[in-house]
């Protein structure tokens, strides 16, 4: 039978304070997203879903997926922040947290390979799209496999059972993928971690469940929002 992960206390904190500097604020991601606005969610929301099927989405098939316009989805990815939309050279879209390109974070879904820009992403994803995710990435420490199963609800079957997760203060300049996610990642242990980032200040180390809760923020924030949308419109 899977293991699953115990959850931590509700009293406490998904993400530490470290230096005075709060780390991975909630809305600070969500900000440099460009999820700010219930348009810009929904629209995630759905190219998440379509992106899982494992193919390159057109803007088209996007349009129809939300019953937008063309036109809409077209103002709407204007208004994101650069950086945050991968596309293919036929101007399809390829990548908005999972990608069809080849990362250190492997997330296969419904035998799909697939990729996600970083830890954290692996582990909120599969509450948005509403599937179960194999995730496999490595520690870069010590060079050893990190895996688990991530579904909507919890993780089980994680080996080695203390990995960890980075998380970093959102830096000011840059992309999303830049500014957090090139540092948010799997390490085979604490210590691989603390290791890793001994010299580099801002970061902390948290258990894979800590940084599942902190995930599951992120996505009801993108889900309630991208609903409000669907109400509103």
């Amino acid at each position: 039978m899977p293991r699953r992960l115990p959850k931590t206390s509700p009293s406490y904190p998904a993400v530490r304070d470290k230096a005075e500097q709060p780390m991975s604020d909630v809305r600070e991601i969500v900000e440099r997203l460009g999820l700010t606005g219930e348009a810009e969610a929904a629209l995630h929301v759905a190219l998440l879903r379509e992106l899982a099927q494992g193919q390159p989405v057109t803007i088209e098939r996007l349009a129809k997926s939300l019953s937008w316009a063309k036109g809409q989805v077209v103002l709407v990815l204007g208004k994101l922040p650069g950086g945050t939309i991968e596309y293919d050279c036929e101007g399809r879209l390829i990548g908005y947290g999972i990608t069809l390109h080849e990362t250190p974070h492997a997330f296969v879904v419904n035998d799909q390979p697939l990729y996600t820009w970083c830890a954290l992403d692996a582990l909120m994803f599969p509450t948005v799209i509403g599937e179960c995710a194999q995730v496999q990435s490595r520690c870069p420490h010590t060079n050893k496999p990190v895996t688990l199963t991530v579904t909507p609800q919890e993780v089980i079957s994680l080996q080695p059972e203390d990995a960890v997760i980075s998380l970093v203060s959102v830096a000011a300049e840059g992309n999303i993928r830049s500014a957090f996610c090139c540092d948010v990642l799997f390490f085979a242990s604490r210590q691989a971690g603390e290791a890793w980032y001994r010299d580099k200040p801002h970061t902390d180390i948290v258990n894979v469940q800590e940084g599942f809760e902190l995930g599951q923020r992120i996505a009801r924030l993108m889900l309630d929002s991208a609903r409000s949308h669907s109400h509103d419109g």
